[in-house]
C-alpha cells in the first residue's frame, strides 16, 4: 500500500503526534473532569479522529480501506498507549476501559468511512 500524500494524511500525522503527547508525554491536571467518564469520550474521539482522517486520505487518493489492518493497528496503538500511560507517567494510569474506548472510536470511524465508501459506489439514480 502506498501512503497518499495528501493534506488528510499530513492532518493524520499532526493528530498522531498531539495524541501522543496528550496521551504520554503531558501529564494529567489536577481537578475534577467536567462529567462523569469524560475521559472514555476524550479517548473514543481522539480514536475516531485519528482513524477517520486516516481513512479520509486513502478515499481522497481513491485507495482501498484496509479496514482488518487499521483496526488491528487501533489494537496495538490502543495497547501501547495505555502500557506507556501506565509506565511512564505519573499522573495517569493504564486502563482496559480507555483501551476499549480507543478501539471503539477506531472501529466507528472505520464504519462511516465504510458507509461513505459505500455510498459513493452507488450508481446515480436515473433522472427523467
Amino acid at each position: 500500500m502506498n501512503i497518499p500524500t495528501n493534506k488528510f494524511t499530513l492532518l493524520a500525522l499532526l493528530w498522531f503526534g498531539a495524541g501522543v503527547y496528550s496521551l504520554v508525554f503531558r501529564e494529567a491536571e489536577s481537578g475534577a473532569p467536567p462529567f462523569a467518564h469524560f475521559d472514555k469520550i476524550a479517548h473514543f474521539a481522539l480514536f475516531f479522529g485519528q482513524f477517520w482522517l486516516i481513512a479520509k486520505a486513502l478515499m481522497q487518493a481513491r485507495q482501498a480501506i484496509p479496514y482488518t489492518a487499521l483496526l488491528a493497528c487501533a489494537v496495538l496503538f490502543a495497547a501501547g498507549s495505555e502500557t506507556a500511560q501506565a509506565l511512564f507517567t505519573q499522573t495517569r494510569q493504564g486502563s482496559a476501559a480507555d483501551a476499549l474506548a480507543d478501539i471503539a472510536g477506531a472501529a466507528s470511524a472505520l464504519w462511516l468511512a465504510h458507509k461513505v465508501t459505500a455510498a459513493k459506489l452507488l450508481p446515480k439514480a436515473k433522472q427523467p
